[in-house]
Parts: C-alpha cells; sequence; structure tokens
C-alpha cells in the first residue's frame, strides 16, 4: 500500500510534524526534527510524529 503524507511542495527537503498518520495536518515544519516538533508542541499536539519530506523522485519507508 502506498500513501502520500505531505502533498505541498514547500515541505520538500524540511521535517515536518503531523498530529498521526491518519491525520496527516501539518502542525510544525522546520529545518531540523527538533524545530519541526517544538512547533507542533507549541500548537498544542501533545504527540507529533515527526517525517521528512523528500525531495523529487525520492522513496522513503516507514
Amino acid at each position: 500500500m502506498t500513501q502520500v503524507l505531505i502533498k505541498d511542495k514547500k515541505y520538500r527537503g524540511r521535517y515536518v510534524a503531523i498530529k498521526d498518520f491518519g491525520k496527516n495536518t501539518v502542525v510544525g515544519d522546520g529545518d531540523t526534527p527538533q524545530e519541526a516538533y517544538e512547533k507542533a508542541l507549541h500548537k498544542g499536539c501533545k504527540e507529533p510524529v515527526v517525517i521528512f519530506v523528500p525531495l523529487n523522485d525520492v522513496v522513503q519507508i516507514y
């Protein structure tokens, strides 16, 4: 099964925090995982999932 979590091109090459794998709403982003995580916590998300959004034509498996 293939699932695209983040489709927005502005996040390519960055770390993003999402609410969970079922709700892929971005609640934080940054150049580092820590930055994305802290932004998500600041917005009230208690347990964000941090992922890296690959550049073009790169596949990541979680």
